[in-house]
């Protein structure tokens, strides 16, 4: 965290909920389970386990969890809008690469698309 930042900054507060949140949804996508904890989340997160630990608090208090025990669930909106946040910051790496096409967009049947794609990512590899 910057220095000029404090804990209490706003800002750096909502940055820090949006990251606990995202990775919540991979942690859960990974198959390391549907509950999460601070402790379990820290060594995924660049923060210590009590600033997870307020984060996980707020995202309950803002509706997007609830607590469960010792720790903490998605809400449907919660996992919603994870998700939402999830897929936005991975978008870049789902699209096809440089001379790729997706399907069958290079077949003879598809001329059109395949000029569209070549168009916008260069000519396929012979």
């Amino acid at each position: 965290m910057p220095a000029h930042v404090g804990p209490g900054d706003p800002l750096e507060r909502l940055k820090r909920r949006d990251d606990v949140l995202e990775i919540c949804f991979w942690y859960r996508g990974e198959g390391f389970g549907d509950v999460f904890s601070a402790r379990a989340l820290t060594p995924f997160l660049a923060a210590g386990e009590a600033v997870v630990e307020a984060a996980l608090r707020e995202l309950a208090a803002e509706g997007q969890m609830r607590l469960l025990g010792r720790g903490y669930v998605f809400t449907e909106a919660g996992r919603r809008k994870a998700g939402r946040m999830f897929a936005e910051s991975f978008v870049d790496f789902q699209r096809p690469a440089h001379g790729e096409c997706e399907g069958d967009c290079c077949g003879e049947d598809e001329q059109d698309a395949c000029s569209e794609h070549q168009h916008a990512h260069g000519p396929r590899e012979p």
